[in-house]
């Protein structure tokens, strides 16, 4: 293959990444900020949370919600615990044996992982909205009648809500929350142009009946959200929102170690075996075939320097592109201090995703102290 049809796929390739992360920014741009709705009308909800070995987190997600201006008769919170080892089952229990309106189930001993906690809580959910969260986050107290107005008002199947780190003070935090937030920012946008990629279970509302009409694929490790959000997709992908609202903010927390990161980037690419909608498909592989461009275009540079002005080529089109979704995500999150860490990102950011990439669909991974393949 001679020099210039490879130019000539590398520009193809780039110019690709920067058309599909444009369309996401053009999405971004097009979500409405929610009007301040003022209503009478209370629905219920249940909030279901899978919970394991969370004994530092568990109580300040409690609290949260306990916290939330949104009428209590009308709550219902449901904690599944995931076969814990820690302290976290009698944390729980004070909080049961205080408030009705909290309750507690336990998978059996032939039912392990987050799937089946989820499917648990769902089963015993007597609402017919579900929001689903994780044990490690917390909200403001506007977060659920900011939820549950959204959908009164627009009635959508899904609606997925913004997430961020909380307490990102470390170099290491911070890095971690600037990805996250192209990742939000990403799904976002792909939502606001009708072509929704990705959610996330620590922020999400549904309608029970969806839930219930889908299959989650149980042999994956993760993936309840995104499965979710394919089957609604297959119904209506209309019907899939995103609520851009600074009170619908959830906060969880970053990986502690390096280790522990890849371990859960890994997992979330695991999944990506059993998609077949070809908007995600489409979309992982531009994204991964331009960073794998930029590591080989690193790698080549060490021993042939002829390929530096094509390497910072495409690492100027993928930057360019980037911004255009973070500096609105960002702002929207009020992190845009978090930008003077962007170039850093950017030279590290190809050669992580080309791993964790291959370690989650070919390697093994570790989580909530799990070995997965």
């Amino acid at each position: 293959m001679s020099m210039l049809i490879i130019e000539y796929i590398i520009f193809l390739i780039s110019a690709i990444y920067f058309i599909v992360i444009l369309l996401f920014a053009i999405g971004w741009k097009k979500l409405r900020i929610p009007l301040k709705i003022e209503t009478n009308k209370h629905i219920p909800v249940s909030i279901v949370v899978a919970c394991r070995n969370e004994e530092k987190n568990i109580s300040s997600l409690l609290d949260s919600l306990l916290n939330q201006k949104y009428v209590k008769n009308q709550t219902e919170i449901i904690i599944v615990d995931d076969h814990s080892s820690d302290n976290s089952i009698n944390i729980i229990e004070k909080y049961v044996a205080k408030y009705n309106f909290i309750k507690l189930f336990r998978l059996t001993d032939n039912n392990t992982g987050k799937k089946e906690a989820i499917k648990l809580g769902i089963a015993n959910s007597k609402a017919n909205i579900i929001i689903t969260t994780d044990a490690d986050c917390t909200a403001e107290p506007d977060w659920l009648i900011t939820m549950l107005n959204y959908y009164i008002e627009h009635r959508p199947k899904m609606l997925c809500g913004p997430v961020t780190f909380k307490n990102s003070k470390s170099f290491f935090s911070k890095l971690q929350n600037l990805e996250f937030l192209s990742l939000i920012g990403s799904g976002a946008g792909a939502i606001g142009i009708h072509k929704p990629i990705m959610n996330n279970g620590a922020n999400l509302l549904f309608e029970k009946a969806l839930y219930e009409s889908c299959n989650t694929k149980n042999e994956f490790a993760s993936g309840d959200d995104m499965f979710l959000l394919l089957h609604a997709k297959s119904i209506d992908k209309k019907s899939i929102h995103f609520i851009k609202s600074k009170k619908a903010i959830v906060y969880t927390n970053a990986a502690q170690t390096f280790r522990e990161f890849i371990n859960q980037r890994a997992r979330w690419t695991s999944k990506s075996k059993a998609y077949r909608n070809f908007d995600i498909i489409f979309t992982a592989l531009i994204v991964t075939f331009t960073n794998l461009l930029l590591v080989a275009g690193f790698v080549t540079v060490l021993f042939n320097a002829d390929f530096l002005k094509i390497t910072l080529f495409v690492l100027l089109i993928k930057s360019f592109a980037d911004l255009l979704i973070l500096i609105p995500t960002t702002s929207f999150f009020k992190q845009t201090y978090l930008i003077l860490l962007f170039p850093v990102l950017q030279l590290i950011y190809p050669f992580y995703i080309v791993f964790t990439v291959i370690l989650g669909l070919f390697g093994k991974f570790v989580w909530k102290s799990r070995l997965y393949k």
